[in-house]
């Protein structure tokens, strides 16, 4: 951890809070409401939140303004009011972030690396890394053990690509971009179709690459496969969790969320501020409008508009899912009326 020492008056002036309270009070970590012992920090979203800060034991609490905190000691213990809780955690954890476990700057004496490779200044370059022919890695980029880069791909100024990470040939991966343990940037795309006597599966060539935008984490172990004539792409600031597949073809918009073990099919067009709960299947060709959200285990099948929310499998508007489960709960009871009918 870091060894800086925090108050929470210098909290309160890096998150740009309000203190009610004793400003001098120490601050000795971040933990929930539940596990927070005396020094620590906390933060409530709202009232479901504020009526358990009796019974806690952390010292500082960050809550948003407007909501009441009943109960509150301003003499021993100290409130700092924001407009956005989930924003100023963020801040804070950030404060209290250990030194990053990344390789040394400079290059490991183990890593191979092609005589017509360019890289760029004050890298941080890990063990056995292989930079193939013609690739690129921009300054201040970071490779862990274990990275292959391909003939002619790219690696953005400040990206960080984590253990075991492969990007494959032709493949561009922007600026600022955190790829966790294990993603495969690249692999063909899932393409086959019967031989001309039938008699095996041939597999479809894919001569296409990967384009990927600036501020795009992409979790462990996550695949985004190359097209099948063009590329595929995903769009600036883009967020996806652990186990995510991307099909073929794919064109994702900037600034989406994906939570873990979603499935998109080849040739599927997602907006921007797409929101994607864990366990979700998109069919191949789909179309997802700006600002769609997606309940998880959703299995969507068909186009979906901007704006609108779908749950369900198959996936359906929100309202219309809710209602056709309200039913299904129902009937039961219906069933027991009717057997009722048939003895008299």
């Amino acid at each position: 951890m870091v060894s800086l020492q925090h108050t929470a008056a210098s909290i309160a002036k890096a998150i740009h809070a309000k203190v009610e309270g004793p400003s001098d009070i120490v601050c000795s970590g971040v933990a929930s409401l539940e596990e927070a012992t005396s020094g620590d920090l906390t933060f409530m979203v709202n009232a479901k939140y504020t009526k358990k800060w009796k019974a806690s034991n952390a010292t500082i609490g960050i809550v948003p303004f407007g909501v009441k905190v009943p109960n509150h000691d301003a003499t021993s213990r100290t409130l700092l009011w924001v407009k956005d809780a989930d924003i100023a955690i963020a801040h804070v954890l950030g404060l209290f972030q250990a030194e990053p476990d990344q390789p040394e700057v400079g290059v490991h004496a183990s890593v191979c690396i092609s005589p017509s490779a360019t890289i760029g200044k004050d890298v941080r370059i890990g063990p056995f890394v292989i930079i193939e022919k013609d690739a690129v890695v921009g300054d201040g980029a970071c490779l862990h053990g274990n990275v292959r880069l391909g003939r002619g791909a790219s690696v953005g100024a400040n990206t960080t690509l984590h253990a075991g990470v492969a990007i494959g040939h032709d493949c561009i991966v922007g600026d600022d971009c955190l790829f966790h343990a294990g993603v495969i940037i690249g692999a063909d795309g899932f393409g086959y179709c019967p031989n001309e006597d039938t008699t095996h599966l041939m597999k479809i060539p894919h001569i296409g690459n990967v384009r990927i935008g600036d501020h795009v984490e992409l979790g462990a172990n996550t695949c985004v496969d190359r097209g099948k004539f063009s590329a595929t792409t995903i769009g600036t600031g883009t967020k996806m969790d652990n186990l995510v597949q991307v099909g073929h073809n794919c064109t994702i918009g900037q600034n989406c969320v994906f939570s873990a073990t979603t499935a998109i099919g080849g040739s599927v067009t997602i907006g921007n501020w797409v929101q994607i709960g864990g366990n979700v299947g998109i069919a191949p060709h789909v179309i997802i409008g700006d600002g769609v959200k997606l309940g998880a285990k959703s299995a969507v099948m068909h186009d979906i508009p901007a704006g609108e929310s779908w749950i369900g499998l198959p996936a359906a508007p929100l309202q219309n899912s809710l209602r056709q489960w309200s039913a299904v709960r129902k009937l039961p009871k219906m069933l027991a009326k009717l057997k009722q009918f048939d003895l008299e």
